[in-house]
């Protein structure tokens, strides 16, 4: 089942858990799904980081501390 961004975003707000793949989504949406995860206390898994920068990872991170993971493996 293929859901959008702000879906996505109405699902972290209301508190849901979600795996996303990075490769599947721009910065953009993975900051605005990241911001409503801190407005509904959801979490977010982050796969297939590799093309985001350290800095972006970051600033996901910052939006909602400690809701945000980040599968690093390959």
């Amino acid at each position: 089942m293929i859901f959008t961004s702000r879906q996505l975003e109405q699902i972290a707000g209301a508190g849901g858990g979600l795996v996303l793949d990075a490769s599947a989504w721009t910065f953009d949406q993975l900051r605005d799904i990241a911001s409503a995860l801190g407005q509904g206390r959801g979490s977010m898994t982050v796969k297939n980081c590799s093309g985001l920068t350290a800095g972006q990872l970051s600033q996901l991170a910052a939006l909602a501390p400690g809701a945000v993971t980040f599968d690093l493996t390959s």
